[in-house]
Formats: C-alpha cells, sequence, structure tokens
C-alpha cells in the first residue's frame, strides 16, 4: 500500500501539472478531438472531474460501508451530459481543482480504515479492494495524462518538414 499522504498529493498535483502543460496550447487544438470516438483534451478534463465521485470515492464509501456491489461508471454518459467542448480550460480546471480538494480530504479521512475490504461489479465474480480503486485513481490521471499528452502532440507533425516527419518515423531523432 502507497501513504494515503503520497496518493492525496498525487491527486493534489494534477490540475497544477495540465495547466502548466495546458495553458500555451491553442484553444482549438484543446476542443478537437483527434477522430469521432476519441475525446478532446477538455473533454478528458471533465471525464476526470466525474471520475473523481463517481468512479473513485462512491465506490470505496461502497467497499468501506460493506456494500458487495460496487457501482457501475459509464464513462461516455459522463462525456455526453456536458458540452464540455465549449467551457473554457480555466473552468474546468477550475472545477478538477475543487473536485481534488474534496477527493484529498476523502483520502486523508481514510487513515485507519480496512482498504482490503472488497466489493464486485455488478455481474461479476472479480473482487476489487478498496486500496485498488485507490491506486488505480493516480495511475488513470496518469493514463489520461498520456492521452491528453497524444492530443497535443499531433498540432507539432503538419508544421515539420518532410526530413523530420521521416526522421521521427524512425526514431532517429532521439
Amino acid at each position: 500500500m502507497l501513504d494515503l499522504h503520497e496518493l492525496s498529493a498525487t491527486l493534489l498535483s494534477l490540475p497544477d501539472v495540465l495547466e502548466a502543460l495546458l495553458r500555451p496550447i491553442d484553444d482549438t487544438v484543446l476542443r478537437t478531438r483527434p477522430d469521432a470516438d476519441e475525446w478532446c483534451p477538455l473533454e478528458v478534463i471533465g471525464h476526470l472531474i466525474a471520475c473523481d465521485g463517481e468512479a473513485f470515492r462512491d465506490r470505496i464509501a461502497t467497499i468501506l460501508d460493506g456494500d458487495a456491489v460496487i457501482p457501475g461508471f459509464r464513462p461516455w454518459d459522463a462525456i455526453n451530459a456536458r458540452d464540455l467542448r465549449s467551457m473554457s480550460l480555466d473552468e474546468l480546471l477550475a472545477e478538477l481543482r475543487n473536485e481534488r480538494v474534496t477527493s484529498a480530504a476523502f483520502v486523508g479521512a481514510l487513515a485507519g480504515r480496512d482498504l482490503t475490504s472488497t466489493g464486485s461489479l455488478a455481474g461479476e465474480t472479480r473482487e476489487f479492494t478498496a486500496a485498488d480503486f485507490l491506486h488505480e485513481w493516480c495511475f488513470h490521471d496518469q493514463d489520461h495524462l498520456k492521452q491528453i499528452l497524444d492530443c497535443t502532440k499531433r498540432h507539432y507533425p503538419p508544421h515539420l518538414t518532410d526530413t523530420m516527419r521521416d526522421a521521427l518515423a524512425l526514431g532517429v531523432t532521439e
């Protein structure tokens, strides 16, 4: 088990990381889906906001309250419930920061709780511990950070020469 303070601090750091990464990026890039079935960076932030409560705090609380069935979470429902692409980066980061303050307090309050308590998603036989969801939360953030990086780095190749694009494809500039 990782230290609760470390997990809490990691969760709290994400809005600042996202702000530093995305502030200089053109607004159009932040609103553009790479593909119809992929999220743009602003939608990824909206997903992270929705996940804090439903996919993480609520699931951990459910397990710790002794409920055997962990609620499901449908990511696209959370994305489609709001027009995230019409929101500003500042609005979404402020909302994420507020969620993270609540989440950090929640994680801090877990000290002394039995995080080995288990539950299963509806219709599944696999059992997850509360600690599983706690650790997956930080993993989930970092996975979506990679997704945002993949979205934003698509902005640069059209401005590169054919020589540089070829070199990057071959990995010879590293």
